[in-house]
């Protein structure tokens, strides 16, 4: 084994003259092999159908790759002193400086300072073959040391330059400086921002041999859904843009789109629609929330006039901006504005603050008595910090007394077994009102008997009547020793409320219905059907073997 001043390097063909790098860059067949020690370009015969290398230069390394069409060839050379080459399966050693240093089976060669070797595949299109140098002056030496590697992908054709969505990156990144290049992950939180602010889209284009489209003949456009603007430029040049799509024509490796509000204050929700060349690289959704501009209120309770205080969670509410994204609003900023029955309802105030994805509450307030029940149209609203005032929708509320009386109905007139049946009880108060959803009915105070039926609903204890002064349970149709078909009447009571409106006639109610017995099939009926699929099945049969001889 010879002395060696300088440790030996494997060398592949590039088609540019580059001062520095080795094949980093996508190249087409040359008329060059690299010289890797002093990093320039020999003279000798190059290589053909190179198309693609991640290697880079004046690094020892057993890592490199590089891709190489099929009818191609590679020229490696050495730089100083004596190395052993060897490729492994998938191509062959077809020529040498020195042809009598190629071994009989072309898998090694010696080559001396400034010989050369050349490669050409042998395996199909998609597989890959290496090229190894070793610290060594014989083919087959035993203790020779690995210096380089470079695994090489045979290719059918060249298809450097031509961008593949899987392997490009369009991300979501926090800004346009360099800090923030795309990668394989991104996080949501880049997705989204306040009115004013800019989102950023970072863009790496990248080719079937995963290395970076550098092309600046390529159209790269991004176009944003209505409501927004962008821009495509190069890294911390990605100002506010002034239309929905935006074109550029330059180095799609590292570039970046801005997106931001069409219209001030107005925010966005939408999606950016990212394409090269006609082919469309991604679509991402992103979000700009706005200046506060809806208000919008709904009723989820009956308030009460005979329980003092607001009535808790009596109120939902949400704000949104100009493109229905949900405006966080604290619930302190939630305040009463007006009502149509101000001696009714004249207290309303938030409760708790909604969010991004939800509705915060609030209450209103029923005068203390039972003369004032029924309906008011009350309105809410919110200051802004630039002293807008945002009013809710009128929404209407209801304030009533407990339950004095009810009435109850199901939703259908018969059932089958196995149906499920709901049974809604209507409570009143005293004064005729929707009852309020404020008093509990004591899990105590209900009985309900319904035969054929098994009750599924739990009364809980302390329900109360909804918006609508209901309460509503369900029941399973049948029993578990079978259905008895007939007409029956569920009965219904609730003492307390039969007590509290002993004055207005309140008493049980009864509710009828009638049960059915489910659909039974005889075995005459399961021979029948048998019978018709046998014959059904000849007839096939008979077709088959018909159209079977047509064709002889």
């Amino acid at each position: 084994m010879s002395n060696k001043t300088l440790k030996q390097r494997i060398a592949l063909v590039a088609a540019s003259a580059l001062t520095a790098g080795f094949l980093s860059v996508i190249a087409a067949p040359s008329a060059n092999a690299f010289n890797t020690e002093d990093g320039y370009m020999s003279s000798t015969a190059g290589s053909t159908g190179l198309v693609s290398s991640t290697i880079s230069s004046n690094v020892y390394d057993t890592t490199k790759t590089a891709v190489l069409l099929s009818t191609g060839q590679l020229l490696v050379t050495v730089t100083t002193g004596t190395n052993v080459l060897v490729v492994s399966a998938g191509a062959a050693i077809t020529s040498a400086t020195t042809i009598g240093n190629v071994t009989a089976d072309q898998t090694c060669t010696v080559l001396t300072t400034g010989q050369i070797a050349t490669i050409k595949p042998t395996g199909a299109a998609g597989t890959t073959f290496t090229v190894s140098t070793y610290t060594e002056d014989t083919c087959g030496a035993a203790t020779a040391t690995l210096s380089e590697r470079a695994t090489v992908t045979i290719a059918s054709s060249d298809l450097s330059g031509t961008a593949v969505v899987a392997n490009s990156y369009v991300n979501w990144v926090a800004d346009d400086t360099t800090a923030s290049d795309p990668s394989a992950t991104e996080s949501a939180a880049n997705a989204a921002d306040t009115t004013g602010n800019l989102l950023f889209l970072g863009v790496r284009l990248r080719d079937a041999y995963k290395a970076n489209i550098s092309s600046t003949s390529g159209a790269l456009i991004a176009t944003a859904s209505t409501g927004a603007v962008v821009k495509i430029a190069t890294a911390t040049n990605a100002t506010a843009g002034t239309a929905a799509t935006s074109v550029s024509a330059a180095d799609p490796s590292d570039l970046y789109i801005s997106v931001g509000e069409a219209t001030a204050d107005a925010g966005w929700a939408g999606t950016v629609t990212v394409s090269y060349n006609g082919v469309v690289i991604a679509t991402k959704s992103g979000k700009i929330t706005g200046k506060a501009k809806t208000l919008t209120v709904a009723a989820l309770k009956v308030g009460s006039n005979s329980v003092s205080g607001a009535n808790a969670t009596s109120l939902a509410y949400q704000v949104t901006d100009a493109a229905g994204n949900n405006v966080v609003v604290a619930y302190g900023d939630i305040v009463y504005s007006s009502s149509t029955n101000a001696a009714m309802v004249s207290v309303a105030a938030g409760e708790s603050s909604n969010t991004t994805s939800d509705v915060g509450t609030a209450t209103f307030t029923c005068a203390q008595s039972a003369s004032l029940y029924g309906t008011a149209d009350i309105v809410l609203q919110t200051t802004l910090s630039d002293g807008t005032i945002v009013k809710s929708n009128a929404v209407k509320v209801t304030c009533g007394g407990a339950g004095a009386a009810y009435s109850a109905s199901w939703d259908k007139a018969t059932y089958a077994q196995g149906d499920v049946a709901t049974l809604t009880i209507q409570f009143k108060d005293a004064k005729g009102g929707v009852a309020n959803s404020i008093t509990a009915v004591a899990a105590t105070d209900q009985v309900i008997t319904a035969n054929q039926m098994e009750r599924v609903t739990a009364h809980a204890a302390t329900a109360k009547p909804d918006k609508k002064g209901q309460l509503v349970y369900t029941f399973s149709v049948g029993t578990s020793s079978g259905v008895v078909a007939g007409k029956y009447n569920a009965v219904v009571s609730f003492p307390t409320a039969n007590t509290a409106g002993a004055a207005i006639g309140t008493a049980n109610v009864s509710v009828p219905y009638e049960v059915i017995a489910g659909a039974s099939v005889s075995n005459a009926d399961v021979l029948k059907s048998i019978v018709a699929l046998i014959a059904s099945i000849n007839k096939q049969i008979q077709a088959l073997q018909a159209l079977i001889l047509k064709k002889k």
